[in-house]
């Protein structure tokens, strides 16, 4: 007798979603598989073999979809729905990420053969909801209305959670699942450690994420220019057209080129080799909407970098400061403030000693306890008992 079937959904690209990728590894090891997302964007991660991917719709970019009129979006919203219904058919469960995967596993439920359990997982949290006209504005009614329908309910941030149960009638209390990374694709070198000096010789800020004026763009390159230090800065993640011109001016000003990679978008698994070999990584968010402040466990590049062994500089907000106090190799600064961000880094490379001791520090952290297998461990246990218990 072969494995129970699990569905998995989301209305993106799954690869782009590293805690969606983290949790099909760990469960594809007692179920198979079937992952439903969007044609969208080049596929750039591998999924175990008795995952079956399965990418509805037109190939397009995220920002054609965008760009698509209201009509096209419910219009492709629709025949998601249709065509995802008949690839449910034989699950033992379903595990929908984001309000547009929640809202179709709903619709889904009422035309199959059988009800099973419905995990829900939110990536995202709104303090406004969109007009009623727009896809966005539909589904996020339709997610407070059938919430309950959900079995379970999962949040990577304890402020997130929180939130919702205020603005929704969610009668059961949310399982807090962090965006840690995976201890399996994180292996370091035997001589990582050797690494450690090199990154005190040659100092490399980096950054790794969407890049905006929301993740301090402008005040970390101005804090690189406030220093006394021969350094290099590296970004790399997705950025607009507006904020590339902008960040690229801002360089220029502060005469920083000669300093400045803007390394584009990578894969994945691409990103570790030059996270390893950066000095300091930035993790900084402004205070400018609530899904930025409530991030402190949802902020995956935090653990990513502890990961890789890279002291972090993230934002002085107090839920962050309160969840990461006692971590030596994280400090905190002021995302609006360059001068505060440049102290925080000019504590950090004070002495060599300290230096090591905070990239051994971090790389511990994530072993003993920013992982994505502990983390989910809770989360899979019950999981197995919902279909098992079928």
């Amino acid at each position: 007798m072969g494995k129970k079937i699990i569905g998995m959904l989301i209305y993106a690209n799954p690869d782009h979603y590293p805690p969606t990728v983290n949790a099909i590894h760990l469960l594809s090891e007692h179920f198979d598989v079937v992952l439903i997302g969007r044609n969208q964007e080049l596929p750039d991660r591998e999924y175990p073999s008795n995952v079956k991917i399965y990418r509805l719709g037109k190939y397009t970019t995220v920002k054609e979809r965008e760009q698509a009129s209201a009509k096209a979006k419910f219009w492709e919203y629709i025949n998601f729905v249709g065509q995802a219904r008949d690839l449910l058919k034989d699950v033992s469960l379903i595990y929908a990420y984001d309000t547009f995967a929640y809202t179709v596993t709903y619709l889904c439920q009422l035309s199959l053969p059988q009800r099973v359990p419905i995990v829900y997982q939110s990536h995202e949290t709104s303090e406004h909801l969109a007009p009623l006209t727009s896809l966005s504005g539909w589904t996020h009614r339709a997610e407070r209305t059938w919430i309950n329908k959900a079995v379970v309910t999962v949040f990577p941030d304890k402020d997130r959670a929180v939130f919702f149960q205020k603005v929704t009638k969610i009668k059961k209390e949310p399982i807090i699942v962090p965006n840690f990374p995976l201890k399996c694709v994180f292996n370091l070198p035997e001589d990582w450690v050797m690494v450690i000096k090199k990154r005190w010789e040659f100092i490399t800020f980096f950054y790794r994420g969407s890049i905006s004026n929301a993740s301090a763009m402008q005040e970390i390159v101005t804090a690189a220019s406030l220093l006394n230090k021969n350094l290099n800065i590296k970004f790399v993640g997705f950025i607009t057209t507006d904020n590339a011109e902008k960040l690229g001016n801002w360089v220029e000003h502060l005469k920083m080129s000669t300093k400045f990679s803007y390394l584009g978008t990578l894969p994945y698994k691409d990103l570790q080799a030059p996270t390893l070999l950066a000095t300091i990584g930035f993790a900084l968010y402004k205070n400018i909407s609530f899904d930025r402040v409530a991030c402190v466990t949802a902020c995956n590049k935090i653990y990513e970098y502890a990961a890789c062994g890279v002291p972090v500089i993230v934002s002085n907000f107090p839920n962050y400061q309160e969840y990461l106090i006692n971590e030596s190799w994280i400090r905190f600064a002021d995302p609006d403030d360059p001068q505060s961000i440049a102290s925080a880094v000019q504590d950090i490379l004070s002495d060599f000693g300290k230096y090591e001791e905070m990239c051994l520090a971090a790389r511990q952290a994530f072993e003993e306890r920013y992982n994505y297998e502990s983390a989910f461990s809770p989360l899979l246990c019950k999981i197995k008992d919902l279909v098992n218990s079928r």
